[in-house]
């Protein structure tokens, strides 16, 4: 008897632990059946949302969408849609015109790059000045570019300002009109490089004054001149000038500007004049020919004298 009572203690944790082990292996399996089945359903979910969402943009918007990317120079995504267009609508009006747009890219392309190739052999002379550029909300226009011994600001009646350059230094001076679409808008300003081979080397950047007072008083701060405040008109004209070496305007130069808008508004009723613009400096010391030709360039050309 007591041989009997073990062994039949024994058998029943045997089939217990068999029983519990063959029911965790099922729901194992089942789990993982459901775990794979969750993944294959999302995968399907994912695939139906782009079906969905390819299928909501007809021929005509997609080719409307091609050409705009075409006119902005973004080949790339252009044939991505083109693709797309001819798998989704192969039959379509849109899709037979998507020979004729592949050409024009192609052509697009062969054109950027003779253009790179003419501008690398020419180097710096390739660059063409320009006298006017959009900046954000600012468009800016540059004129009286000149060399001297004297800058010239702040103007009212008769009467004038003006800063004389030291023994061995000349004047880099232009005026500048801002128009902007915001009421207290930051202004760019210009910078002076030598130019040297394939580099420019940095000189200084022009110092930003008013160019004119309505009067005497409003120079002083005593009432505002409506003409220098962007809050009251669109379009406010500055005077930019910057001392260098004589040395520097005798070999070749380019005055640059870098399209970021970095000089900020100051008021001071007491000082004379009550309105200054100043800002930390963006501009590279160094530039090369790639910083001006680049699609994402920030940097023009505004003159290039003595090469």
């Amino acid at each position: 008897m007591r041989t009997i009572v073990p062994l039949i203690i024994t058998a029943t944790i045997f089939l217990t632990s068999c029983v519990n082990q063959s029911k965790y292996d099922s729901v194992k399996s089942d789990l993982e059946a459901v775990k794979k089945q969750a993944v294959q359903d999302s995968i399907c979910i994912s695939n139906l949302r782009d079906t969905i969402a390819m299928l909501s943009q007809p021929a005509d918007q997609r080719l409307s969408s091609i050409n705009r990317l075409v006119s902005a120079g973004d080949f790339d995504k252009a044939r991505k849609e083109i693709h797309e267009l001819n798998i989704l609508f192969p039959n379509s009006i849109e899709s037979q015109k998507t020979n004729d747009i592949l050409q024009r890219i192609d052509k697009s392309i062969e054109k950027q790059k003779a253009e790179e190739e003419r501008i690398k052999a020419m180097g710096f002379k390739a660059l063409k000045p320009v006298s006017s550029v959009s900046i954000d909300y600012n468009k800016v226009s540059f004129s009286n570019i000149s060399v001297g011994r004297t800058f010239v600001h702040d103007s009212y009646d008769d009467h004038y300002f003006y800063s004389t350059a030291d023994r061995g230094n000349v004047y880099v001076t232009a005026a500048m009109s801002v128009t902007s679409s915001v009421k207290k808008p930051d202004i760019p300003s210009l910078a002076i490089y030598s130019i040297d081979g394939d580099k420019m080397h940095f000189k200084g950047v022009m110092r930003i004054e008013m160019a004119q007072w309505e009067s005497y008083g409003t120079y002083l701060g005593n009432y505002n001149d409506n003409g220098n405040d962007f809050s009251k008109t669109s379009t406010v004209r500055f005077k930019l000038g910057a001392e260098v070496s004589a040395d520097v305007v005798k070999k070749a130069y380019a005055i640059v500007l870098k399209k970021e808008n970095y000089a900020t508004r100051h008021y001071s009723r007491y000082d004379n004049p009550p309105v200054s613009y100043s800002g930390t400096s963006p501009y590279l010391y160094n530039l090369e020919l790639s910083d001006f030709t680049g699609n994402d360039s920030k940097y023009v050309v505004i003159k290039i004298a003595n090469l």
